[in-house]
């Protein structure tokens, strides 16, 4: 797209969100966002007071507000919803709703309204659980109404696709990484919380595969989606991360701990979380996602290459928790945190 384009990005004040909104102001793009604010505008407090940036606080729910927020709009990038299957299970109705039935209508609507690009967030939780390595051919496996929404959308953009529509479909990692709206409900700044504040880290199946994103990559590839030629993009999925970025948990936990070595690593066996779900806390659901990807699709046919690993985004973070700028316990850092109850169904 050239830099005189229009963008609009729903969610844009969110974790990934605001971190790809930055980037396009700064890269000279027109950006309007679209946002409810469920988690407040401190990601994007900086670009609305220097009027860098469209700001319509406004529900993806309300068709009359998305027509108003296509106005002039060459492309949208739909980052807005419901993330991660706790707060899905919370407000299932919800979930559907924003994660999939004003999908769709945001969709048809930004092709009626002749925009020519539309990149949708998807997630590579899509795969559930799978045996060796999985790529965008591979078959899905919801196992969260989360994920469940999230295919569903899929097809529901790809068919949208034309000579004059530009469907695409971006399936993120697990995200870590500093961002304008921090969030610590993830499952590395899970690990960094729990080793600084408890002192302990607690594994729930400790061989359990996960592939993991910095969040300025996904923004990269975004971006990187936006900008390439047609034939790359149009209908096309695309895993965004790495594929030396596959880690199990119990990885994941040792690579926290080098900069906790006092804290302990405490193991939940799989074979124990699958057979005693119902002894979990319920701030700890059983998680069986178990699925190794491969990012050699967008590595060849968008050279999309990552910058940061899950160590810079661990030193990152502690830099900015050493200088007391953030702070892990703090309860909006999470998405279950009590502004969620402000989601209501529509």
């Amino acid at each position: 797209m050239k830099k005189q384009s229009s963008i609009l990005i729903t969610g844009g004040a969110g974790y990934i969100g605001s971190v790809l909104t930055h980037k396009l102001v700064e890269l000279g793009y027109n950006v309007r966002v679209l946002d409810s604010l469920i988690f407040g505008k401190d990601g994007i407090t900086d670009l609305v007071s220097s009027n860098s940036i469209d700001l319509i606080h406004a529900d993806v729910r309300d068709e009359r507000v998305v027509l108003k927020a296509l106005d002039g709009i060459d492309m949208v990038m739909h980052l807005a919803g419901i993330v991660g299957d706790p707060l899905c299970r919370k407000i299932p109705e919800a979930s559907r709703q924003i994660n999939e039935y004003a999908t769709k209508k945001i969709v048809d609507v930004s092709k009626k309204q002749g925009v020519k690009r539309f990149i949708f967030s998807s997630t590579c939780s899509n795969y559930g659980s799978a045996l060796g390595l999985v790529s965008e051919d591979s078959p899905l496996k919801p196992l969260s109404l989360y994920a469940e929404t999230k295919v569903n959308s899929e097809s529901n953009v790809l068919n949208t696709k034309d000579s004059d529509f530009e469907p695409c479909v971006l399936r993120f990692a697990t995200a870590f990484g500093l961002s304008p709206r921090m969030r610590f409900d993830l499952l590395v700044q899970e690990f960094i919380r729990d080793a600084s504040i408890d002192n302990k880290i607690i594994v729930y199946g400790p061989e359990f595969l996960r592939p993991f994103v910095h969040v300025e990559d996904i923004a990269n590839a975004c971006i990187d989606a936006a900008t390439k030629p047609s034939k790359l993009v149009s209908g096309e999925i695309y895993n965004v991360g790495a594929t030396n970025q596959n880690h199990t948990k119990m990885e994941l936990a040792e690579m926290v701990q080098e900069y906790f070595p006092s804290a302990t690593i405490e193991v939940v066996e799989a074979s124990k979380l699958r057979q005693n779900v119902g002894e979990l806390p319920d701030k700890l659901p059983a998680d069986v996602r178990n699925f190794k990807v491969s990012f050699e699709k967008i590595k060849t046919n968008l050279e999309f290459k990552t910058t940061k690993t899950v160590h810079d985004g661990i030193s990152e973070i502690l830099e900015e928790m050493k200088n007391g700028r953030i702070n892990p316990a703090e309860a909006d850092f999470s998405n279950i945190s009590k502004r969620t109850k402000k989601i209501r169904v529509y």
